[in-house]
């Protein structure tokens, strides 16, 4: 779990940096197997809470190209709102996971911590590329690394001999 103290904090900003192994947020991808780590301020105005972090963590890709493993680091901006107010507390334990992250998210009098596991879980998950190519391969076009590919100067394209078969049923 991913846990801010809060006790005794005074008005205004409080840096701080965190690192949690992967296994301690719950839901995260298996491509992050190594250290979490969360740097950044806690804002305390009157009731309220705002954290601004940056969240980044190694990840373990296979390379869509060329299918080699390769490590990359993944990280994104966190920014969650709280609100000492305990009957929204309870409101939101009912609902659980399915807040709306800009929602501000209630905490009771006594609760000495905010919790941001699923809001690291999120962030980090949601900022893997779509695409997982490799930095090698990256400014590489895709004939270079697979010749095969390249269209034929002939103007006729190479016939594939799967195919060939279907070649004897062309139209005359």
């Amino acid at each position: 779990m991913v846990l801010l103290d809060i006790v005794g904090m005074r008005e205004g900003n409080r840096p701080f940096s965190l690192t949690v192994p992967a296994s301690g947020v719950t839901g995260l991808p298996p491509e992050f197997d190594n250290d979490v780590h969360i740097e950044g301020r806690v804002h305390k105005s009157g009731r309220h809470y705002v954290v601004d972090a940056t969240v980044s963590a190694d990840g373990t890709f296979v390379c869509d190209r060329s299918l080699e493993s390769f490590r990359e680091l993944i990280a994104a901006d966190l920014h969650v709102e709280f609100i000492i107010d305990p009957s929204l507390a309870v409101q939101q334990q009912a609902i659980g996971a399915e807040l709306d992250d800009e929602q501000e998210r209630g905490i009771g009098e006594d609760d000495k911590t905010l919790d941001i596991t699923e809001d690291v879980r999120q962030v980090l998950t949601v900022a893997i590329p779509m695409q997982h190519i490799a930095p090698a391969y990256r400014d590489v076009p895709l004939e270079e690394i697979y010749p095969a590919l390249k269209p034929s100067t002939d103007g006729e394209a190479p016939v594939d001999d799967r195919w060939a078969a279907l070649q004897q049923l062309k139209r005359k």
